[in-house]
């Protein structure tokens, strides 16, 4: 029973009753829970009867819940804090608690998940983004120093610094085109020219396109055959977004090669779809990482790409490529994804529409 007057527990039960979007409590002096409601039993995994008569903490497991509520109960004054429930304590919410009639309190707790997930992942881009800038700025004042110092011994030497520069600057203007490429297709504000192609000739043109740095490498091409009803099969693409995506897979295939290995380009038919594939005979990519490669700036480790490699496909990666292939996938209502074993191979795909 609330130990409220009847028109106060009236109107909380009302209020109950209506919560939509935050969990609402009704604690007594010795903060147990007289009341709840389908919210709050959900976020604690137990039935809203089971939970009457259970304090706070035993109820969610919180300290910062319990802690928030006894600064209410001891100063008679509203408190508000923080607190991570749920499984894990993986979701954030907002907690404020009010003192009311006999001694009771009313916690009111309202999600902020989304928010905090919000905040890492601009707090990630602004450590992600610097730490890919402060590389090559490093680099590039470095070697400035020594030739305005006059330490290069010979012209030789001055050109092979300047060459160095002129890469690092390189890189600099990837990174920042990437950004912009990814800020533009996440905004939404480059915009699709569907056009219904030829699968057989999306293939040929990537083959085409990649194959004089496969071949500075020393690694083959081949194009494997389409599906069976190839004539009767079309995608449903803008041929620049999906040329651009299946590049950059292509440049990957090439780039974690072994040498004198082999890139095979291919698609296939899916229900609704069709699907492109960039095999290679590469280092693989290791099982823990294969479900966040398409994250912005994740890699799986950033020695694996350096030298020869880095030269021929124009500089080192940021790790914005896979996200641009990811996002140009989705924006055509399709997917993109890998099945890779480490030290054999790697199997990337990029499902797009095709015609009814």
């Amino acid at each position: 029973m609330l130990s409220l007057d009847p028109r106060s527990a009236e109107a909380f039960e009302a209020l109950l009753a209506r919560t939509v979007g935050f969990v609402l409590l009704l604690v007594d002096e010795r903060l147990r829970i007289t009341r709840a409601g389908a919210g709050a039993a959900h976020l604690a995994d137990r039935t809203a009867e089971e939970l009457i008569g259970l304090s706070l903490i035993a109820a969610f497991g919180s300290a910062a819940l319990d802690s928030v509520a006894r600064e209410a109960l001891g100063g008679d004054e509203p408190a508000s804090g923080e607190a991570q429930l749920g499984a894990l304590g993986r979701r954030h919410f907002t907690v404020d608690v009010v003192p009311i009639a006999a001694g009771n309190l009313v916690v009111a707790l309202h999600e902020i998940s989304t928010l905090r997930r919000v905040e890492r992942v601009r707090r990630d881009f602004i450590a992600n983004i610097s730490h890919e800038l402060r590389t090559p700025l490093a680099s590039i004042k470095l070697l400035a120093e020594t030739l305005s110092g006059g330490a290069a011994p010979d012209a030789d030497t001055a050109a092979t610094f300047a060459e160095q520069i002129g890469r690092e600057v390189d890189h600099l203007a990837q990174l920042v085109d990437e950004l912009l490429e990814l800020s533009m297709i996440e905004s939404g504000e480059s915009k699709l020219a569907v056009e219904t192609l030829d699968p057989d000739m999306v293939v040929a043109t990537l083959a085409e396109r990649i194959g004089p740095v496969a071949a500075r490498r020393h690694i083959d091409v081949r194009v494997l055959p389409g599906a069976a009803d190839a004539e009767a099969v079309r995608a449903l693409a803008d041929p620049a977004r999906l040329g651009q995506a299946l590049l950059n897979l292509a440049h990957n295939a090439v780039k974690y090669n072994r040498v004198e290995g082999e890139v095979r380009l291919g698609w296939q038919t899916l229900p609704g779809l069709v699907r492109f594939t960039v095999a290679d005979d590469g280092i693989g990519i290791p099982d823990a990482h294969q479900s966040r490669i398409f994250e912005r700036f994740y890699k799986v480790d950033r020695s694996r790409a350096r030298g020869e490699a880095d030269e021929l496909l124009g500089g080192g990666s940021a790790g914005l490529g896979l996200a641009i292939v990811r996002h140009i996938a989705e924006a055509h209502g399709g997917s993109a994804g890998v099945e890779s074993t480490e030290g054999i191979g790697s199997t990337f795909w990029v499902d797009v529409p095709r015609t009814a």
